[in-house]
């Protein structure tokens, strides 16, 4: 016997959502700790990724310090190569390739804190997760 599962969808009718960036990218890092929290490290990726993508910064931020350190630069004269190793798991989300892509917990946590870093305001749900990766940093 499977199990049913019941699925009732939104409220109808159902209002569009009036966002900017800003609050577009702030709703998938929430969502995205959200399923940290659950263990869908993919889908917690895919969302991070997307929100960082999302948001154009000139300032310092994680995704900028990765691809231009040095050492890397020293391991990955090819940039994009390095580019290509930092986003393997999300580009295969986006656009698939091998039959299988295993995807851990740290995975997730940095794409989400490489999110984190594009915005300019955060949530309490992301106050709330910089501690836990700092206190976690070692164990992730």
């Amino acid at each position: 016997m499977t199990d049913q599962v019941s699925w009732k969808g939104p409220p109808l009718p159902a209002i569009p959502l009036n966002l900017t960036l800003a609050e577009a990218a702030g709703r998938q890092v929430d969502a995205a700790i959200d399923a940290l929290q659950r263990g869908d490290f993919d889908i917690a990726l895919t969302l991070a990724g997307a929100a960082e993508g999302m948001i154009k910064r000139d300032g310092p931020h994680m995704f900028a310090w990765l691809r231009d350190n040095q050492k890397a630069a020293e391991l990955f004269p090819d940039k994009r190569q390095w580019i290509n190793t930092l986003n393997r798991e999300l580009y295969w989300l986006k656009h698939g390739g091998e039959e299988t892509m295993e995807i851990d917990c740290a995975t997730a946590v940095f794409m989400i804190a490489r999110a984190m870093t594009k915005l300019d305001a955060w949530t309490p749900k992301m106050d709330a997760f910089k501690p836990w990766l700092l206190d976690n940093l070692d164990n992730v």
